[in-house]
């Protein structure tokens, strides 16, 4: 965020406020990604109540913690409570697919899931090391510091995940994924 915006009237606190403010959001980002997706199954059997009762529960959730954490967290919480009502809504539909027999969770699935986590934080490690070296050896550069970090985390980003994913999944499948 300071690479980006920390100029003129938004300040580096501002940047860091809004830097929270965003990785609040991330912890929503998969439920966000995926609930289309899970919802589908329902919709496809035209059973549309079922959704929508865990999207209410998720509303509930979210407001509730809103009106909880927003004292404490100002706009922090505000993005936490929603990232938290969209993960409540997705586990819901998920578990009434589960429930109904819409969705089975094979060994297939599982182990794609836990290969992406274990990309996930590979990725996380490898970002925050690279955080750690830059704030040591850019530490003597006055200008375009946190510029040059944000591009180092950018290359080292995509590299690392890149070739996790293809050391986990292999040639096959990312072939195939870019080909679809």
């Amino acid at each position: 965020m300071r690479a980006m915006f920390a100029r003129g009237a938004f300040s580096k606190a501002d940047a860091a406020t809004a830097g929270a403010t965003l990785a609040a959001y991330a912890v929503g980002l998969v439920p966000f990604v995926m609930i289309r997706s899970a919802v589908a199954t329902f919709y496809a059997r035209k059973d549309t109540a079922t959704p929508v009762k865990a999207a209410l529960t998720g509303v509930a959730v979210n407001v509730a913690l809103k009106v909880a954490l927003v004292g404490t967290l100002a706009q922090v919480g505000l993005a936490l409570a929603t990232a938290v009502g969209a993960w409540i809504n997705l586990l819901l539909v998920l578990a009434f697919a589960v429930r109904r027999g819409y969705l089975d969770f094979d060994r297939a699935w599982l182990t794609s899931l836990a290969k992406f986590v274990v990309s996930g934080i590979v990725l996380a490690a490898a970002l925050w090391l690279t955080t750690k070296f830059s704030a040591i050896y850019f530490a003597q550069m006055h200008m375009f510091r946190d510029e040059t970090t944000l591009l180092l985390l950018i290359v080292v980003g995509a590299f690392v995940y890149g070739f996790s994913i293809l050391v986990l999944f292999g040639r096959g499948w990312l072939f195939s994924l870019v080909r679809s």
